[in-house]
């Protein structure tokens, strides 16, 4: 009965772990039947660099003689673990933040580990742009979401100069400049005015 239930749930461990209901991307860890443990993602393959954020970890533990534990070798803390007697299915939420991570079998440290590398996320570059001439200055956009922007500003007038103002941002060419110039910029939550000096009548709200 005891080889059908590890039998069973060694079966278990080798079906690829899909997203939850909420989204949450999945992990799988595994220890046992012999003395091996592993971590892979949702495709099967295995876990050595994640990006920081929130996941479902199913933990697999197929032996009576093994657990599988957590720990931020960062924090130098254990987050989570199995109980060594327990044979069956776990599963946790963790919350990964950037650091180095260790996960082991506590009765068997030396030759059941392994680490993995958790990275902040990628930052996302949006981009605008901007033009003004001897009649008027303008945005692409009037409302947009806060981030990182490329916002390209297209000067075409010797005698206008385009400026934008706002939280943290206080950028403008050269009213003798003509030609095209790009700035990469963070804008916060809040309303920016923009437009040639001294007029900045226009307006881009950032939410």
């Amino acid at each position: 009965m005891r080889v059908a239930v590890i039998l069973g749930l060694f079966l278990l461990a080798l079906i690829p772990a899909t997203g939850t209901a909420d989204g949450l991307p999945v992990l799988v860890g595994t220890d046992g039947p012999g003395f091996t443990i592993d971590l892979k993602d949702a495709n099967g393959k295995p876990v050595d660099t994640l990006v920081a954020g929130q996941y479902q970890l199913v933990v697999h533990d197929l032996s009576d003689i093994h657990n599988w534990a957590l720990g931020s070798q960062t924090r130098n803390v254990r987050i989570l673990q199995t109980d060594v007697p327990f044979i069956g299915d776990q599963t946790f939420t963790v919350d990964l933040t950037s650091g180095r991570y260790a996960y082991a079998c506590s009765a068997h440290p030396d030759t059941m580990n392994g680490t993995f590398v958790v990275v902040p996320p990628a930052v996302t570059t949006k981009s605008l742009s901007a033009k003004v001439d001897a009649r008027a200055a303008t945005m692409s956009v009037k409302r947009t979401s806060a981030g990182s922007y490329r916002i390209t500003v297209r000067d075409t007038s010797k005698t206008q100069n385009f400026h934008l103002v706002g939280p943290g941002v206080n950028r403008h060419t050269t009213k003798a400049f003509t030609g095209t110039v790009t700035w990469t910029l963070e804008l916060t939550p809040g309303t920016y005015r923009f437009g040639a000096d001294p007029k900045l009548t226009g307006r881009l709200t950032v939410s």
